[in-house]
């Protein structure tokens, strides 16, 4: 069966947009399903632990892909 992995950044869309990769807490996943539903609560988490302040503050956001296995770059879990 195929797997997916996440990739996951953080970004700030002030005077220009800036993205950094991200650590998760899980990297492969047994379908895509469970790593998209992954990437959208693990962001609303990021999301609450930074506050109100410092997202409006910065515009923070996170964005994340969930892509074959096969076709992702090499990740050690």
């Amino acid at each position: 069966m195929e797997k997916f992995i996440i990739l996951m950044w953080l970004c700030t869309a002030s005077a220009n947009v800036q993205c950094k990769p991200i650590q998760t807490d899980r990297v492969k996943f047994n379908d895509e399903f469970d790593c998209t539903v992954y990437g959208y609560s693990h962001s609303t988490r990021l999301i609450r632990e930074f506050g109100r302040e410092k997202v409006n503050q910065f515009n923070l956001y996170t964005k994340f892909l969930c892509i074959s296995e096969g076709v992702g770059p090499k990740t050690e879990t």
